[in-house]
């Protein structure tokens, strides 16, 4: 069953420009939080800190006693939140060196399938798999112990174990960050009041207060992001929300999603057809614009202009998926949605307007705005092979013919529209994942 409860992403503005003397005690926070980050990362982010930073409280107790958070001034409800923040990059970090070890593994024809098994072994046992990397005996419970001598028996350990350590070296990239735009705060570094939000800073007994276009109040950890030239900031807050179960959706509709049009339905209908509009609007804007704006960027002022402009352009877009989406489920009432898993780069062909279209597409905000709306409104996402789906007659399963915007099936004499083709496909896919069809 899915869960009753979601998280969302809910966004506070400040109703007037931000002081001069506000903004740069901001701004200094934001700037303390990315050294804490880069000290973490310099300090964990290696093979040496692999042991330390599960659960963490390790890298916590360590970093209290370096002294670092007294050098800087920095209140500890920033602190240690930019401590912990730094740990998850370093962790998501290790997840991604993994997954692309696992693939050379996999890619390796001189491996066996036993020094295939041992390798995937030591990767998923954590005490193992730090004991290989700082070359150090390795010790297991009983119960792991007997496993490891049964993956072991037949290979050969030393050699495996300096491959391993090989491709985790060639693959890890220690985190580091520039970004000094905005910070994590706990809910004990601010509180609601006065129709705006009241901040800790870095002077001792004084709170900044930020007046809000809304009296919204929250107690979540929420974070801060700054404009320091527009002299605004955002909050962005993570809510918790009841999923709705609206009355009438129920039944599959298969999608099939596209550039030209975001959403065309198994039944023909179209959903965002301005998408490419507004997706031409973008590109077309970085394109002439962005290579300009590269050169000597740093003293460049255009650069502020050109990124308030594409600032507008996303939103613009965004919003204009985020309506089309809404207007897509209330309108068919979909009690499952099945979608094509679509592939991650696109090969366009020798036109370098439509590649620059197509390198920024954003299928995958499209995606995720679906998905998230889909979970608002319990209803089920599901998606389903693509290979081969345009090419396939949706009534008789024969290979047919693509005609520019339309599908003819020599087989069974079908002709519809090549998009809502596609669409049926996705359903009819959809349906045999489930055991229906």
């Amino acid at each position: 069953m899915p869960p009753e409860t979601i998280y969302k992403t809910v966004c506070q503005y400040n109703k007037l420009p931000v002081s001069d003397r506000d903004m740069a005690g901001l701004q200094e926070i934001a700037e303390d939080c990315c050294r804490v980050r880069n000290y973490v990362y310099e300090r964990y982010g290696g093979i040496g800190g692999l042991a330390k930073i599960y659960p963490g409280y390790t890298v916590q107790n360590e970093m209290t006693r370096s002294g670092l958070r007294e050098k800087l001034g920095l209140p500890s409800v920033y602190f240690y939140l930019a401590v912990f923040d730094a740990l998850g990059d370093i962790k998501s970090q290790w997840s991604r060196t993994k997954k692309r070890v696992e693939k050379n593994i996999q890619a390796n024809e001189n491996l066996v399938p036993e020094e295939r098994h041992y390798l995937r072994f030591v990767m998923k046992q954590s005490r193992c798999f730090e004991a290989v990397l700082t070359g150090r005996e390795i010790r297991l419970p009983e119960d792991w112990e007997e496993r490891f001598q049964a993956v072991s028996n037949g290979v050969d350990i030393h050699r495996l174990n300096q491959y391993l350590r090989r491709q985790v070296r060639r693959c890890l990239t220690r985190p580091r960050t520039d970004k000094s735009d905005g910070f994590t705060v706990s809910p004990k570094a601010y509180r609601y009041g006065d129709h705006g939000i009241y901040l800790a800073t870095k002077e001792s007994r004084r709170r900044l207060f930020i007046p809000l276009t809304d009296n919204n109040a929250y107690t979540r950890q929420i974070y801060i992001r700054l404009f320091r030239e527009e002299r605004n900031i955002t909050i962005y807050i993570p809510v918790e929300i009841k999923q709705k179960h609206p009355s009438g959706y129920e039944g599959e509709t298969g999608l099939a999603m596209g550039m030209h049009c975001m959403f065309v339905t198994d039944r023909g209908n179209v959903y965002g057809e301005r998408y490419l509009e507004y997706q031409s609007a973008l590109t077309d804007y970085v394109r002439e614009r962005l290579p300009g704006h590269r050169r000597n960027a740093k003293n460049n002022p255009g650069m502020k202009k050109y990124n308030a402009g594409k600032a507008r352009l996303e939103a613009a877009l965004h919003a204009y998926v985020n309506a089309e989406i809404n207007q897509m489920l209330d309108t068919e009432k979909p009690g499952t949605v099945y979608l094509p898993k679509l592939p991650g780069r696109s090969k366009a062909g020798i036109n370098k307007k439509v590649n620059a279209s197509v390198s920024m597409w954003q299928k995958g905000f499209v995606k995720s705005r679906l998905a998230q709306k889909c979970r608002e409104r319990s209803i089920e996402l599901v998606e389903v092979y693509g290979k081969g789906i345009s090419v396939e007659c949706s009534r008789c399963g024969a290979e047919g013919i693509r005609e520019g915007s339309l599908f003819r099936c020599p087989s069974c004499g079908l002709e519809t529209a090549e998009r809502q083709n596609t669409a049926g496909n996705v359903l009819k896919r959809g349906k045999a994942l489930r055991g229906e069809a």
